[in-house]
Formats: structure tokens, C-alpha cells, sequence
């Protein structure tokens, strides 16, 4: 009979070894190689944040390149998402991307990130066109999207939202019950899109569930279909227990998964050379 503390070494010591071998592994604990070695999160908050310091929060510009009905342009669905109307509007939005965005480029790689991130917010951007008569800056509509999609990959994944505990999926609920409430309620010195919100969180429920129809015709981009089960390679599952494990600890894991990861560290123990 295996003591705990040798469960708990044959553990830690499978983890040691995807750290190395897996990619999944190496994506989490360096990052997702490109060219410039800088992922895209990094790059939409540095370029958020010189737009910001270049255009000073000038009022012109806001008309210029935010979503204005009165003054609309073609280009302003995709300019007003890089604009922001305060540092905390900045840093906020910027928090957020970085918290949740990252962990979702991780798992979807650069490309089907960015895509994401900006066809979400252009999307929000129309609909604010379509429903709102006020000028309209900031990446919010894109950042709900982005904490749409993470609730919906990561459903049970403890979050605190304001500082109660709860499972995204439920904190993902609170939030689209009060942008529909404030949203209704209209309040005239209210300065939030919430449409805005909304719209991103509706365009990125549409993405995750038949954006693949579309994205599978491009050559260049990747697409693995969330909404069905695929077959997985060994090293593919073993990930995505070894993620469960990082997220819900040991007691959230099922017994076959507890069988499989003893399975696979029993098999990697018998292996002398780390490559």
C-alpha cells in the first residue's frame, strides 16, 4: 500500500516530467514561443497603454476614432477599442486582459486569440452603433468577451467576484443579469456601455459556438471545435488532468483521472533520463 507522501512524490515527479516533455507544460511555465517572443496580450496591453499616453485623452480624438452615430466612420468599430477615457478605465480593462486573456491565449495560441479578441469587440463595437447614440471608447466590449469565454471553458474554476468565492460560471450570470439590469434601467448619469458589454459577451457566445464553421475554411488558422469531445492523444489527456489538478486540486480530480495520472507517473519513473 503507497503512502500518501510517495502518491504525493510520484505526483509531483509526473508534473516535473511534462514540464520538460509536454508542450501544454511548456506553454505554461515559459510562454508561448513567436518571433519577437512576446505573446499577444502583451502586446494589445503595451499598445493600449502608448495610445493612450500618444492621444492624451483628448475629446477630439474620441469623436474622431470612438463609435459615434452622428459622426460614424468605417474604421471607428475597430479604432475605438484601443481608446480610453481614464487611467483606471485603462488599467482596469488592461487587469482583466492580462488575468484571464493569457491563460486563454495559452490554450488557443496566438492567432485564434487575437481573432477572438478582435472580432469580439468589433462586433460590440456595431451593436453599440446599432443601440446607442452616445460616443463610445474603450476595450471593454472585447474584455467581457474575454471573461465570457473564459467561464465558459473553465465553468468551474473558483473565482471572487467581489470577494465572494463563487464558480465562473455562476460569476459569468451575475454579470450579463446586471448589464441587462443597468442596461434597462437607463441611468442618465451612468457612462457605461453597457450594450457594449453585452453585445461583446452575445458575439463571443456566437464565436465559441460556430465560429469553427468559418475558421476551418482559413488555412492558417488552426481551429479545435470546443463544443464537441475530440479523441485525445495520451499526452493530451494527461494535460488536461495535470490543468485540473493546478485549478481544482487533488480532491476535484475523478478516480479515473487519479488512475490515469498514477498510470503515467508510474511509467515515467521508470524512465532514468530526463531529455
Amino acid at each position: 500500500m503507497q503512502t500518501f507522501k510517495q502518491i504525493f512524490k510520484r505526483i509531483n515527479y509526473c508534473l516535473m516530467r511534462y514540464q520538460y516533455k509536454s508542450q501544454g507544460f511548456k506553454n505554461d511555465f515559459y510562454g508561448v514561443n513567436n518571433k519577437y517572443n512576446i505573446s499577444p496580450v502583451s502586446l494589445l496591453i503595451i499598445i493600449n497603454i502608448l495610445v493612450y499616453l500618444f492621444t492624451n485623452n483628448q475629446w477630439s480624438i474620441h469623436q474622431h476614432f470612438g463609435i459615434s452615430s452622428t459622426n460614424f466612420k468605417i474604421w471607428q468599430p475597430f479604432t475605438y477599442m484601443f481608446l480610453h477615457g481614464g487611467i483606471a478605465h485603462l488599467f482596469f480593462n488592461m487587469f482583466l486582459l492580462w488575468m484571464f486573456g493569457s491563460r486563454l491565449e495559452k490554450i488557443w495560441g496566438p492567432i485564434k486569440f487575437t481573432s477572438y479578441y478582435l472580432i469580439t469587440g468589433i462586433g460590440a463595437g456595431i451593436l453599440i452603433y446599432i443601440f446607442s447614440d452616445a460616443v463610445t471608447i474603450g476595450a471593454s466590449g472585447a474584455i467581457m468577451a474575454i471573461l465570457f469565454a473564459y467561464g465558459y471553458i473553465f465553468p468551474n474554476q473558483m473565482l471572487f467576484l467581489w470577494f465572494v468565492p463563487m464558480k465562473a460560471k455562476y460569476a459569468i450570470l451575475i454579470l450579463i443579469f446586471i448589464e441587462i439590469s443597468q442596461e434597462l434601467a437607463r441611468n442618465p448619469v451612468d457612462n457605461i456601455s453597457h450594450i457594449g458589454h453585452l453585445g461583446g459577451m452575445l458575439i463571443g457566445f456566437i464565436y465559441l459556438k460556430f465560429g469553427h464553421y468559418f475558421l476551418k475554411k482559413m488555412p492558417f488558422i488552426k481551429v479545435r471545435n470546443i463544443s464537441k469531445k475530440q479523441p485525445k492523444s495520451n499526452d493530451d489527456t494527461v494535460d488536461s488532468i495535470l490543468d485540473k489538478l493546478k485549478s481544482e486540486g487533488w480532491e476535484g480530480l475523478s478516480e479515473k483521472e487519479k488512475s490515469i495520472l498514477f498510470k503515467e507517473s508510474k511509467k515515467r519513473n521508470q524512465d532514468q533520463h530526463i531529455n
